[in-house]
């Protein structure tokens, strides 16, 4: 029982860790107007909570509920991360609250971003994981920033590769010409009127677009997905 207390004791300072808001202008809270189950599962504090300072008290409250609503099996996985928590050196456990602080930090887009790149780290083979989370540990916020970037960047021409790979090699200079000359809400048109139609259709599409002038292109991207293209008018 006293184990028990005492992985109930640390999920809950973890969860107080990752999970705490500002509440500086909390007011303290007395053990009596504690809930039942709250009582019990931060019974570990009883003796000194009326001691603990408003947010401290607020952290603590708010990791008990959370783990009020978990499974059996949840707050199992939970102790045991936190047991896996434990064994970290002290320098590496600050190191994870400073990352997991600066990432709170950053804009939802760029959360967003980072998330993406985890899912495909995850499925990189572990040595190449270690070398990225090395090399990526080393990095000023700045430099994770560019990091990403370039990712995205070699993602995209990643895919601008395999598709110039369907395309005759006596035609990839000027199609690469004519996309790059695209503005962004242009190559978003031309990728929306590609898919409007079947895949054996659409290198005619590209064809067809590639011998057309700038502002009869212009026009044509202007135009809404799946709408015929007009013949070109003679002289």
């Amino acid at each position: 029982m006293n184990l028990l207390r005492a992985h109930i004791r640390q999920c809950l300072l973890l969860l107080a860790l990752l999970f705490a808001a500002a509440a500086s202008a909390a007011e303290p809270v007395r053990w009596a107007d504690l809930g039942v189950d709250e009582k019990r599962v931060l019974a570990p504090h009883a003796d000194t909570w009326e001691r603990l300072d408003a947010l401290t008290q607020e952290k603590l409250l708010r990791g008990a509920r959370r783990w009020l609503v978990l499974s059996p099996e949840q707050r199992a996985a939970s102790a045991t991360r936190f047991a896996e928590w434990q064994s970290l050196p002290p320098q590496r456990r600050d190191e994870i609250r400073r990352r997991y602080q600066a990432f709170r930090d950053l804009p939802p887009e760029k959360r967003h971003e980072l998330k993406r790149v985890f899912e495909r780290f995850r499925f990189l083979p572990p040595q190449e994981r270690a070398q990225l989370r090395r090399r990526f540990d080393a990095m000023t916020p700045e430099e994770r920033r560019g990091f990403l970037t370039g990712l995205h960047a070699t993602e995209r021409a990643e895919r601008a590769r395999q598709v110039m790979n369907h395309i005759p090699e006596p035609e990839r200079a000027a199609t690469r010409a004519m996309f790059e000359s695209l503005s962004p809400e242009q190559r978003v048109s031309l990728r929306a009127h590609m898919l409007a139609l079947r895949p054996r259709e659409r290198d005619g599409l590209r064809r067809r677009v590639l011998a057309m002038s700038a502002s009869e292109r212009e026009s044509f991207l202007a135009t809404p997905a799946g709408e015929p293209i007009r013949p070109r008018e003679r002289p």
